[in-house]
């Protein structure tokens, strides 16, 4: 599957997070989805994420967002947003932080334009 984005502009929001003990990455990775990607895919505009672990770096994990414009993904309500995190850190109870925000050291300007992946029924 070849898809081409270049003439829409997909914002990317792009966090990274580590986490203490990388023992913990599977349930970081589940709560992650049951709370955050739930609550952000019933917005108007989300259009993906996943889930990356860098195994190099015991207990690093990056989530990728794709908004369909930046109106659509400012405009979640920030008290929505808090009210998530605190429910995420009150079921998550172990150490870890958000270490960088890719989008926000480049200045909004990573943008999805094109996406191929290989159907090979894995």
């Amino acid at each position: 599957m070849n898809k081409d984005y270049s003439n829409k502009n997909f914002p990317v929001e792009y966090l990274i997070f580590q986490i203490e003990n990388k023992e913990n990455i599977d349930r970081f990775i589940e709560l992650d989805h049951e709370i955050w990607t739930s609550f952000l895919s019933s917005f108007p505009g989300f259009i993906s994420k996943e889930v990356w672990v860098n195994y190099d770096t015991p207990g690093e994990i990056h989530t990728i967002l794709i908004w369909e414009s930046m109106d659509h993904w400012k405009n979640i309500p920030l008290d929505k947003l808090k009210l998530k995190d605190k429910e995420f850190c009150e079921k998550f109870s172990y150490n870890f932080k958000m270490t960088r925000r890719i989008h926000k050291e480049l200045n909004h300007g990573l943008h999805k334009v094109r996406h191929f992946e290989l159907n090979n029924n894995l």
